[in-house]
């Protein structure tokens, strides 16, 4: 068994350069000291069984032969070179004299090391030495144990055993004494666990001594020795092979563990080098990372110690052609040691390497790069085909890990980041908030502030010109605000036209006030939005901890009082006091007994006729929801309306209003009163997507023609998102429901959207019909809306009609509907046919019809 001493990697522990020089020439001085010592008595010796004198240049070749079926060991900072070259040394302690053994030994080596590996002169010096030392060494013991006969038997096979193992020994010990030099000391467990190594010298002894014996007894046999001897050198070079292979898969899953494991870029680079250099068994390994958007390239290498080290090329010409020739173009590179390639040369150059293997590294789409490891350990081999696959291999793992990387950053950012604006999101102030409070707990900090910024006036910039106006305003304001905001805090946006600031490290009133004066004076130059100057203005809602609170909810629900509380004050800015709580108790009241009145059947649906105005004829009732309080009597529904949006009942209060209304209709229908009956939807219900299989359920379930079902829009809630609005209410039209604009005539975007949206009818506001007859203006609005929609198909509803003045007037416009309590007040469901058939047999007011 040959053992290499290999290069030091910039060794942490271990002896100094000179101590180390050192401690090699004394032990090169040692091994030719035994060598010459043990030459006396090698001396005049025959071979030991006579009649055969094998020549010193047959055992030369012999071992020549042996040196070129190895298997080589990467044992940290050697490489252990396995081969059968104890079968030629134990044919030569019977067939050969000593000193022709010593001789074709140690020039075997010398052919081998000048020839084949390249060895440097330090380690050439150092293996002659050891092979010469440790083949005296054996031919000694052999001579000095073995009995004088000629004859082999077991009393020699014990000295060829002997031999052969004190010579392996001693090449254990010099080997481990170089480490000692370099590294600073041994693994004594792993050398204890490498003791199955030899197994080999024993296997290869106990070969040579039956070739021995089948010489001794025929010297034809030879030529069958010779076969069998050619036979398991392949078997043994195949073995050799499938065992490295075998190591490299147990290194690479090592190694696609370990990158996995690692979460951050910086360790991940680190552990990818350090994993692609102990894999190869080589002295460097890098990246060489090339930025199209910069046109720059960067080195990332490992240090002595792990740590990366960067260095960025600033022409970028002696790394160009690794990115050119690799990662643009694709294919890997090999710069095997010793070529002759003029071209390979100059790249080693440009590497600072012996041998280098490249691959492509990919890691994101504005970034490439390459992979070089290069400096193999040891002179016995150099990078070869398997040694480029295996970088490929690492090379895949990692890229793949560094996308992984950055698209888990990317979702982490995301999740934290508004979208829009860029800003930092609720979730993300959240957690802010809560670091700056356990720095008040900790005593580091005084106090923190929050405040809560509403936008005003902005849904009118969205209904006006377009949300995507709407979204480059709120990028101008994110921008302001985060200017006037400075280093002393942070702006987030918590969604829609609502901001946030966080100041962390101040509870000082004075200061919040100052930085809310600066973020409404931010806001006070117009923004220009396709060619106008938008105005915009914000209020703002100042909560100090721990005056106000201590925890981050109660925190950010102090400074979201204090804002709905500026909006209806003067000056903009308001801070929190502890009676803006006085209405919370009232409305989360509110909040509950709702919930169980929509439970128990205490919310109910009146109903109030609607009647063409140019036959009188009744045709339909819109429902409207009412909730009868146990102690507040009646509620109006504007009071529980925007109590039921903002905590989440208003789906549930739409079912129950369209379920009891659709029930009523079938039940009209059943009496033979064909009625079609309207319901209102919110601007929730506009965005719920569950509520077309909602409408298609309830018309099924009670037997209901889609068109006799209208459901009534604002254009306000349309407006909230036009997109999906649009969307749903096409598909509600699909199902061949009827669609209403409700309050037409009061938003800012009615004849704009009035083509998009799939309605067919519109009812005027009363507010336009409240004045009718003394009031120009609106008569010739209330003109207009009525000529509008005869010209686009429309029905056109009048709502709050409460005289016979008005209804005449109406009529004369050519209105199509009408309702009000000139025609009826709203009245129970069940009550309808019972008003029906009164109207039915009353003198015919308007020309009153029922259907």
């Amino acid at each position: 068994m040959d053992i290499e001493a290999t290069t030091p990697r910039a060794p942490a522990g271990g002896l100094g350069r000179r101590a180390r020089t050192l401690c090699l020439a004394v032990l090169v001085a040692a091994l030719f000291g035994l060598a010459a010592l043990l030459a006396p008595a090698l001396l005049g010796r025959a071979p030991f069984i006579s009649g055969i004198d094998v020549p010193w240049w047959a055992i030369a070749m012999a071992f020549a032969v042996t040196e070129a079926f190895v298997l080589h060991i990467q044992t940290r900072r050697e490489v252990q070179t396995i081969s059968f070259s104890e079968i030629p040394l134990v044919l030569g302690m019977f067939f050969a004299a000593p000193l022709a053994v010593v001789a074709g030994r140690v020039v075997a080596g010398l052919v081998a090391m000048l020839a084949y590996r390249r060895t440097s002169p330090s380690k050439i010096l150092f293996n002659l030495a050891l092979l010469a030392g440790e083949t005296s060494l054996a031919i000694a013991l052999f001579h000095a144990i073995a009995p004088g006969s000629g004859f082999p038997g077991p009393a020699t096979w014990l000295a060829a055993y002997v031999a052969t193992l004190a010579a392996d020994i001693l090449a254990a010990v010099s080997i481990s004494v170089v480490i000692v030099a370099h590294d600073g000391g041994v693994n004594l467990r792993a050398l204890l666990s490498d003791a199955g190594s030899l197994v080999v010298p024993l296997i290869g002894t106990t070969l040579a001594l039956m070739a021995v014996l089948t010489l001794t007894a025929s010297l034809t046999a030879g030529w069958l020795l010779a076969a069998c001897g050619a036979l398991l050198l392949l078997a043994f070079r195949s073995y050799a092979s499938l065992a490295e292979r075998h190591l490299n898969l147990e290194r690479l899953y090592r190694f696609s563990q370990s990158v996995s494991a690692t979460a951050e870029a910086g360790d991940l680079l680190a552990d990818v080098l350090a994993e692609a250099r102990d894999l190869l068994s080589c002295e460097q390994a890098m990246i060489v990372l090339a930025s199209t958007a910069e046109g720059t390239v960067t080195r990332v290498s490992l240090g002595p110690a792990g740590e990366l080290r960067r260095h960025q090329d600033e022409d970028a010409t002696s790394a160009c052609w690794v990115t050119d020739l690799v990662a643009h173009g694709g294919r890997p590179l090999l710069l095997p040691r010793g070529t002759r390639d003029p071209q390979a040369r100059r790249q080693l150059a440009s590497l600072g390497m012996r041998d280098a293997v490249v691959v492509p590294l990919s890691g994101s789409a504005d970034l490439t790069g390459a992979l070089v490891v290069g400096d193999r350990l040891g002179d016995v081999r150099t990078f070869d085909g398997d040694a480029v696959l295996l970088l490929e291999t690492v090379a895949n793992h990692a890229g793949v890990a560094l996308r992984n990387d950055e698209l888990i950053g990317r979702l982490r950012y995301d999740a934290l980041h508004d979208a829009l604006t860029g800003l930092p999101n609720r979730t993300h102030l959240q957690r802010a908030v809560t670091a700056a409070l356990a720095e008040v707990a900790a005593g580091r900090v005084t106090g923190a502030s929050v405040m809560i910024l509403d936008l005003d006036e902005f849904k009118e910039v969205n209904d006006t010109l377009g949300h995507h106006q709407g979204d480059a305003l709120l990028v101008e304001v994110a921008t302001r605000l985060t200017a006037a905001v400075g280093p002393a805090g942070s702006v987030a946006r918590l969604g829609g036209d609502e901001f946030a600031v966080l100041l962390p490290a101040t509870a000082d009133e004075d200061h919040a006030f100052r930085i809310a004066r600066a973020l409404l004076r931010a806001l006070e130059q117009p923004v220009p939005l396709e060619g106008l100057a938008i105005e915009i203005g914000a209020s703002i809602g100042i909560a100090l901890a721990p005056a106000h609170a201590s925890d981050t909810a109660a925190l950010l629900k102090c400074a979201d009082l204090a804002m709905y509380d500026a909006k209806s004050s003067t000056g903009g800015m308001r801070l929190y006091e502890p009676d803006l709580h006085a209405t919370s108790p009232r409305r989360l009241t509110l909040v509950s007994e709702l919930r169980a009145a929509l439970h128990d059947g205490s919310v109910v649906v009146h109903v109030q006729p609607k009647a063409e105005l140019a036959s009188g004829r009744v045709v339909g009732v819109e429902a409207l929801v009412r909730w009868e309080h146990p102690e507040r009597g009646w509620v109006p529904p504007d009071d529980f309306v925007s109590v039921a949006e903002r905590s989440g009942l208003i789906g549930l209060l739409t079912t129950r209003v369209l379920d009891a209304s659709l029930a009523a209709c079938a039940r009209w229908r059943a009496d033979c009163h064909d009625l079609g009956v309207a319901v209102n939807l919110s601007t929730r219900s506009l965005q719920d997507p569950a509520l077309i299989d909602e409408v298609t359920g309830l018309l099924l379930r009670y037997g209901v023609p889609a068109h006799r079902l209208t459901l009534e829009v604002t254009e306000s809630s349309v407006m909230a998102d036009p997109g999906r609005a649009v969307a749903l209410l096409d598909q509600l039209r699909a199902l061949g429901v009827r669609l209403s604009i409700d309050d037409f005539g009061t938003g800012y975007s009615s004849l704009s959207y009035l083509q998009r949206l799939p309605v067919q009818e519109v009812k005027i506001d009363r507010s336009f019909l409240s004045a009718l007859r003394g009031d120009g203006e609106n008569v010739a609005i209330v003109r207009a809306i009525v000529d509008l929609g005869r010209h686009l198909g429309l029905d056109v509803v009048a709502e709050g009609v409460e005289d016979q003045a008005t209804w005449d007037l109406l009529r004369s416009m050519g209105c199509h509907l009408v309702q009000g309590w000139h025609l009826a007040r709203p009245m129970p469901a069940e009550e309808l046919p019972g008003w029906l058939a009164g109207r039915r047999s009353a003198p015919g007011r308007h020309g009153l019809r029922v259907v």
